[in-house]
């Protein structure tokens, strides 16, 4: 390299060899490629840092879904199974109201016909009471068709509806709970799976062993958490919930408990209108026979005499009459009443196998064999709301789970591995 100072300008200037320059702008090279190797690796990492976070949210976000689903889904049959009851039940309690009517009206037109047979001997009376006769046979003509149809109708009803139960029975006992989680698990990320066998061996020992008993009790218990119960072999408990179910509506409690007549004390007679209605429940059949009648007895210097019939017999009706198979309620679903058996949790280990999620993995840095696994715990709960209309219990009594009030809730719950389903 030669240094020399330019006398035109007065620049001091360097020359140097071709040689020599090429070398040096050689030298920098291996830094800068060195440089970009460190700042792709960094930035793979990054990539693959970010694209698992990414799917490890992906698989949570799946899971809870998965699991809240269930807890819906199994919500919404065990209320649909109460809103049938309750269906059944009103039904069969308008049977036994319709009858009690009928059982009316003939008494009202078995009346009058004896009326009209005594008021024949009194003049101008008798055409009137011919006419009103006349009317109210036709009323009973009408009611009597109308039970004919109505009857059937509403026992037939009630049968499609105990059908659909079974129906519901049948879609909690066939696995359909695992088929919902994994369908809204898929939605995420179609490579999510839910509850994989293979995927839950890869876990630690002792959440694999908890996540485990948790899973097996929930196949065991959700298919058979409903139990099936025949009317006529139910202690009665049906025929119990009809009478409570009369009992709420104080007309309809008159109406049909014996309480739809009156009474005339006079000085030497009264007179009494007494009509009740009862219901018979067996195993294969059920029935609502109603009666009315009007009484009177006489006083005379002993006392009271005994009630005499007014008429020639008393007006009755009966389901059976218009129905010859009525079953009433013949059979429903309920859930055990004990304190302890109020909730279910649905468990749902979501999992997503490293096929699953794109990284760049530079050099096999960032490997990883294992699934990403998030656990999802939802609960189905009978809870009676406090508000809305509805009345409060008394005292420090509670409402223990049943399939007659549609009080079923759900909601993700947290993550407790000391126990399996309650």
């Amino acid at each position: 390299m030669h240094v020399y100072l330019s006398t035109s300008r007065g620049e001091l200037r360097h020359d140097v060899s071709p040689d020599v320059a090429i070398r040096q702008r050689g030298q920098i090279a291996p830094v800068a490629l060195f440089g970009i190797l460190i700042a792709s690796a960094v930035l793979a990492l990054m990539f693959d840092t970010s694209q698992k976070i990414t799917s490890r949210s992906l698989v949570a976000n799946a899971a809870d879904a998965a699991a809240y689903s269930g807890a819906v889904w199994t919500a919404r049959h065990l209320n649909f199974m109460a809103y049938t009851n309750r269906a059944m039940i009103a039904n069969h309690a308008a049977v036994g109201h319709f009858i009690s009517y009928v059982s009316w009206i003939r008494y009202v037109d078995d009346s009058i016909d004896y009326i009209d047979r005594v008021a024949q001997w009194i003049p101008y009376a008798g055409q009137y009471v011919d006419l009103v006769q006349q009317l109210v046979d036709e009323v009973r003509d009408v009611t009597e068709e109308t039970a004919k149809a109505a009857v059937p109708a509403i026992d037939g009803w009630n049968a499609t509806l105990r059908a659909a139960q079974v129906e519901t029975k049948a879609s909690l006992a066939a696995g359909h709970l695992q088929e919902l989680m994994e369908q809204t698990a898929r939605v995420h990320d179609p490579a999510i799976r839910i509850n994989a066998v293979d995927d839950l061996r890869s876990l630690p020992a002792e959440l694999r062993a908890a996540l485990e008993a948790q899973l097996l009790e929930q196949r065991i218990t959700i298919p058979n958490f409903v139990q099936r119960h025949a009317a006529g072999n139910d202690r009665n408990r049906s025929r119990e919930l009809v009478r409570a179910s009369l009992q709420a509506n104080d007309d309809v409690r008159r109406w049909i408990n014996g309480d739809r007549g009156w009474r005339e004390d006079l000085t030497l007679a009264q007179i009494r209108k007494r009509g009740s209605s009862t219901q018979t429940q067996g195993s294969s059949n059920a029935d609502w026979n109603a009666a009315d009648e009007l009484l009177y007895r006489k006083r005379d210097l002993t006392g009271w005499g005994r009630w005499q019939r007014v008429g020639d017999r008393t007006s009755k009706a009966s389901a059976r009459e218009f129905a010859s198979n009525y079953a009433g309620i013949h059979a429903y679903y309920n859930v055990p009443g004990e304190p302890g058996n109020k909730a279910l949790r649905i468990v749902a280990l979501a999992t997503l196998r490293s096929s699953g999620v794109a990284v760049a993995n530079p050099g096999g840095m960032n490997s990883f064999d294992h699934p990403i696994a998030v656990a999802a715990f939802a609960c189905v709960e009978f809870h009676r709301p406090a508000t809305g209309g509805f009345a409060k219990l008394a005292g420090n009594s509670q409402e223990y789970a049943n399939l007659f009030n549609p009080f079923w809730e759900a909601h993700l719950a947290p993550a407790d591995f000391s126990r399996g389903m309650q």
